[in-house]
């Protein structure tokens, strides 16, 4: 029996995401993180900053606002479901972990704040290190999607972050490729044909869930309609070993996983 992934639901409280626009308006977060829960999701990860190509900043402390007050919330009425807080930023994680936030996912791999290691080696959370260059401003420019082997320095550069991170003492990491973070459709599909290569540096997430680039290559403009992508590339991320999938349709990848689950058997 091949090993099941973890499913992390995501909830986005942003208004701007790149998958649901206004659906992801923060004012209906706490209710969409519940039906993720309740349809199987094992954890929620929460964002209050969109990371879109293009995206604008949210004033810092608007983020914690919208991060606080949604943790804390999930923690009240859903205490067994572990929290991630999706950010770049020490004093947002910060105030995740004082409202009972488990896993602080850092986008920008400890590169856009210093004090994000310290601050999640404090609390002794899990610390996610997403691989990325640039920001969501430019990271699409072509001097940030220039490699020579996407797989191998994407791994090279995650090493070096997590050198740092257990210099500072995080004790847990969690490796996450970065789809959708400053690499070309071609170089996406190389990270999606060798994912296994990651999963040799530790415990992995990957999240491909309604991303561009499988936009692209099924001709798909609108992320809502990316569900049959998402799900394929999801399927080839659990049977390379990913630890933990990273998604927006929590229920369908349950589902596809337990038979999947029930035919390897």
């Amino acid at each position: 029996m091949s090993k099941i992934p973890l499913i992390m639901g995501i909830v986005n409280a942003t208004g701007n995401s790149f998958s649901e626009g206004a659906s992801s308006d923060p004012a209906s977060a706490l209710d969409r993180a519940l039906k993720l829960i309740d349809a199987g999701a094992d954890i929620i990860d929460v964002g209050a900053e969109s990371t879109r190509p293009g995206a604008e900043d949210v004033p810092e402390a608007e983020e914690r606002e919208r991060i606080g007050k949604l943790v804390k919330s999930l923690n009240q009425l859903r205490p067994s479901t572990p929290v991630s807080v999706d950010t770049r930023r020490s004093s947002t994680a910060r105030a995740a972990l004082d409202c009972g936030a488990k896993y602080i996912n850092d986008v920008s791999m400890l590169r856009f704040d210093c004090e994000m290691a310290n601050i999640t080696a404090e609390y002794g959370a899990a610390l996610i290190l997403c691989h990325s260059r640039g920001t969501p401003q430019n990271m699409r420019n072509n001097e940030f999607c220039s490699y020579n082997d996407v797989v191998e320095e994407v791994v090279q550069e995650l090493a070096a972050a997590a050198e740092y991170a257990k210099h500072c003492g995080v004790g847990e990491l969690i490796f996450d490729p970065g789809f959708g973070f400053a690499k070309s459709v071609s170089q996406q599909m190389d990270m999606l044909r060798n994912a296994n290569a990651f999963t040799r540096m530790g415990k992995t997430l990957a999240g491909v869930s309604r991303k561009s680039f499988l936009g692209a290559v099924t001709g798909e403009d609108d992320p809502a309609e990316r569900q049959g992508s998402t799900l394929a590339a999801e399927l080839h991320l659990a049977a390379c070993g990913i630890d933990i999938i990273r998604t927006h349709n929590v229920k369908m990848l349950r589902d596809a996983l337990t038979v999947k689950n029930m035919i390897d058997s």
